[in-house]
This record gives structure tokens, sequence and C-alpha cells, in this order.
């Protein structure tokens, strides 16, 4: 919920109110000084309490305001008057603006005074009363007739002249002529014994083969003897570990916090901002570190719920990592997982040490969002001197004091209590660490 009225003094200090109705409780109840400013969420603008709409709608139905001011007069002022020396000069007023229809009027009238004034021709030879010579040349030579355009060209005649297709007669067809000479005898035996020389080639390419491998190339496989061959997957690697109950413990712990970190790595750090007077005195516009503590709050509980199952699982790979067969894994494996849950007191208390740090969180947090507006932001670098320059807010009333105290005491008991975070800065880092110092010692 966030605030739509907020309060400045000249001193400094801030009060927000989170409603019309307490925010007007507050201006009737005389505390609200006129030197002060007010800021309206729906405007977004600060104001002057003298001058601002909604104070004095407030007063004036509480019967505190005073009367409205007349309205300003509608008529003009005479217009200054320009004193030199003895003379007294009264500025004219300035014109009024023309309207669209006046314009076009004036425009109108300005282009025929143009045209009338222009010279115009009384007798040939005259010019306004002005004669000229006939012997004078004229001032201006008379324009060339234009020429007509030339006839259009005939289309040139084609220089070749293209005769008409005629069918072609039928051919006879013309038998081959054969030579009369035979063919000699050197071209037929070189053609008959390029037929065979791909044979030549591969005989020779057999022969070569049996040569280099040896008879052994065409000779039947020997049956392999197998009886001494082992078989890859059924030989069992060899262990890593010893297979202690000390070792097996050891190799089990490291797991099972390995698989926790993973658990807990969606934890946010805790914002700087939280606890701060800004913070204490507006709470509404940090609604995200609320959420923050909501986070802590469910994996910490899931973490709990599901640890048996992670130390099972690292438990087993332990024994994996032992080679301890089948024989005894059942039993060493329970035996390992009693001592888990004999040495359950210490991870217990880490875990409800970090769930009633998130739930005072959280709580402080509600409690401060539904008493905004009776604490203070009183920044120690302000021009007055603040009552808390530790934390920078202070509470209006002696109980609105008390409220805060009392919240902070309920965050502070739990941060720097014993096995506590001690700063806010600290906290996501002391979740897992708590862990690791409850499962190694």
């Amino acid at each position: 919920m966030s605030a739509r009225f907020r309060i400045r003094t000249p001193q400094g200090q801030e009060l927000s109110f989170a409603s019309l109705d307490v925010f007007r409780e507050f201006v009737r109840s005389g505390d609200l000084s006129p030197d002060d400013v007010v800021y309206d969420a729906e405007t977004r603008e600060w104001s002057s309490a003298r001058t601002h709409p909604v104070v004095l709608e407030i007063e004036l139905a509480s019967g505190e305001g005073g009367e409205a001011a007349p309205p300003a007069s509608t008529e003009r002022e005479p217009p200054p008057t320009l004193v030199m020396g003895d003379i007294g000069l009264d500025l004219a007023p300035a014109p009024d603006q023309l309207t669209p229809e006046q314009e076009a009027a004036a425009f109108i009238g300005r282009m025929e005074a143009e045209r009338a004034s222009d010279l115009t021709f009384d007798e040939p030879g005259t010019i306004q009363g002005f004669t000229m010579e006939q012997s004078s040349p004229p001032v201006v030579e008379p324009l060339p007739a234009p020429k007509p355009p030339p006839p259009p060209r005939p289309a040139p005649a084609p220089r070749y002249e293209l005769e008409p297709i005629q069918p072609e007669a039928p051919r006879r067809r013309e038998e081959p002529v054969r030579s009369e000479a035979p063919p000699s005898r050197r071209s037929s035996g070189s053609r008959s014994m390029g037929k065979y020389v791909p044979f030549v080639i591969l005989l020779v390419a057999v022969a070569g083969g049996l040569v280099y491998f040896g008879p052994d190339l065409f000779a039947p496989p020997a049956a392999e003897d197998t009886s001494s061959v082992e078989d890859p997957s059924v030989a069992a690697p060899a262990p890593s570990i010893p297979g202690t109950d000390e070792a097996l413990r050891g190799r089990a712990q490291e797991r099972f916090l390995s698989s926790s970190q993973v658990a807990l790595r969606s934890l946010q750090p805790i914002p700087q901002a939280w606890l701060s007077g800004r913070y204490l005195s507006l709470p509404s516009e940090y609604t995200y570190i609320r959420d923050i503590w909501q986070t802590y709050l469910t994996t910490i509980r899931d973490v709990r719920a599901g640890e048996s199952d992670r130390y099972r699982a690292a438990y087993e790979r332990a024994l994996d990592d032992a080679g301890i067969d089948d024989g005894g894994r059942a039993a060493r494996l329970s035996n390992g997982m009693n001592e888990f849950q004999r040495d359950a007191a210490a991870r217990n208390a880490h875990y409800d040490r970090v769930e009633r740090l998130a739930t005072v969180a959280m709580r402080a947090h509600d409690e401060l969002v539904d008493a905004e507006g009776t604490i203070l932001y009183e920044p120690a670098s302000s021009p007055a001197i603040s009552a808390d320059p530790v934390i920078e807010a202070v509470g209006r009333t002696p109980a609105d004091q008390e409220l805060l105290e009392g919240v902070l005491d309920a965050i502070l008991a739990e941060l720097q209590g014993e096995g506590g975070a001690g700063t806010g800065a600290n906290v996501r880092e002391w979740v897992y660490g708590g862990l690791l110092d409850a499962v190694a010692n």
C-alpha cells in the first residue's frame, strides 16, 4: 500500500499518510503547520499547506478556513503613463488583433491601390503625358514570329527485301561412301589388344597381394580362445575410499552439504535498505524486501524436509566409492542413517533460527506498514539534529516510538543472539555456514 499524502517540514522531516481520512484527521488536529509542504500522489505535485486545495477544503469543511478570495476584476486597467520631464505621454493601447476576414479585406484594398498606381498608356507613343519621338528606336523590339514545325519525314525504305520461303524438296538418302582399300592389319590388332588391358592389370594386382600378404590372406580365421579374456563390464572398479565407517561418514557429509548448498543457491542477499530510517518510515515502498524474507522461510523449510533423502543418496554413493558389495551394503546404510538422525539436534536448532528470523522480519514489516505515517524519517545529514542519528527514524508520539523500538528489539534479538547472523549483510552466508557447522561438528 503506497502513501497518498506526504508532508515535509522546514526542518527536513517527512510524514506520510496512506489515505485521505488519515490525512483529514491530521489537518483537523492542528498539527499541520502553514509552513509545511504537502505532496499529493494523485496530482504528483508539491504545494504549500497555505494554498494546497485539499488542505483548504478540509479547513473549510471543519469551519477553520477563511473566506475565499474575491474573483479578480475583469476590467482592463488604464494604460501606463510615461513621464518625461514636465510632459506626460499616455501610451496608446496596443491595437486589437485583426480577424481573418479583416486581414483579407485589407489585402484586397492594397492590391487594388497598387494596380491603380501602375503605368497606363493614353495614346500610341505617350505614357502618362510623356511623348516619345518617332525617330527614336523603340525600347522593346518585337519578338520574331515562331517558325512552323518541320514536316514529318517519310519512313525509310527497308534495305533488304525478304523473299518468300519456298518449301524444300524432299532430299534423297545418300549412302555412305565405302573405301575401296581394305583396313590395315595393324589397326585391328591394336583394338583387340585394348580389350584385355584391364584384365591384365587386375591379375598383376592380385599377384602382388599374394606376394605381400602371403598365404594367410586366404586362410580361414582361427578360433579365438576367450577363456582367459575377462569381460570389462563385470570387473569391479577399484575403491576410491577405505571401507571404514569414518571414511563413509566423511564422504557422505561432503555430498550432503554440496546438495544442500545447491538447494540454498536461490537465496538473495538482504538489501542494505532494510532497517534504515527510510525503510522504517516508508515500508510500503520496500515490499520486495518482505518477498525476499518469504523466500528464506520457504527455502529453509524445503531443505529441512528433504535432508533425509539427500543424505541417503550421499551415503549410497559413498558405499559405491568404497566398493561395498550387496552383502554388507544394507547394514552399513542403516547404521549411517541412524547416526545421521542422532545428530539432528544441531541441524534443527539452526533451521529454527533461520525460520524465526525470517518470520520476525516479515511480521515487523507488516506492523510498520500498518503504522506508516506515525514514524518520521530524520536523516543525520539534514540541517536539523536527528532525534536518533543511528537509525534516522523517530516516532511522532511516545506510543509510536515504543512501537518502533519493539520492532527493532525483536529483530536484533534474532540477529545478534546466540548463533545469529549478526547483521543483515551476513544473512545469506550465515544460512549455509550454520548448516555446515551443524553437520561437520
